[in-house]
């Protein structure tokens, strides 16, 4: 415990600029309480920490109802996650897919390697098709296949 406060007691120590260039440079006075500030910071930083863990932690148990089933009573809260989460699943893979491409496409300009990344952009599209069939299913849509090919 001793080292610990050795630790932090050399790293609240006053930085070492010259007092006089200090004294005519505001760029250097500002500089120095940069330093300082950056200093304690990093001192209370662990503390910052420790303390949004606990926040995020308790935070659940004090959002709960004193009283009641966890679900609220319906049998159409969970059906209606798992929907809501396919949708969510399913739009951020066509976005990333979306953007895999057009980063793809930059890198192709630059004349960099670029293959990956429009495989992985068509692999996110490929997931997101999926995860859109599985939505329209679990909306309880019929998913139509045109045969006909548009004649």
């Amino acid at each position: 415990m001793r080292n610990c406060f050795t630790n932090l007691r050399s790293r609240l120590a006053r930085p070492v600029v010259d007092p006089e260039i200090v004294g005519q440079s505001r760029v250097a006075w500002a500089g120095e309480k940069l330093i300082r500030a950056a200093v304690v910071m990093r001192a209370v930083e662990p503390v910052v920490y420790f303390l949004a863990f606990l926040f995020v932690v308790t935070l659940p148990v004090l959002a709960q109802a004193p009283s009641g089933p966890i679900f609220g009573g319906t049998d159409q809260t969970v059906g209606n996650g798992v929907r809501e989460a396919i949708r969510w699943a399913r739009n951020i893979l066509f976005l990333l897919g979306v953007g895999a491409c057009a980063w793809g496409a930059v890198n192709y300009f630059l004349e960099k390697p670029y293959a990956k990344q429009f495989i992985g952009g068509g692999m996110c599209m490929g997931f997101g098709a999926i995860a859109s069939l599985a939505f329209s299913f679990a909306q309880g849509q019929a998913v139509d296949v045109d045969t006909d090919l548009g004649d």
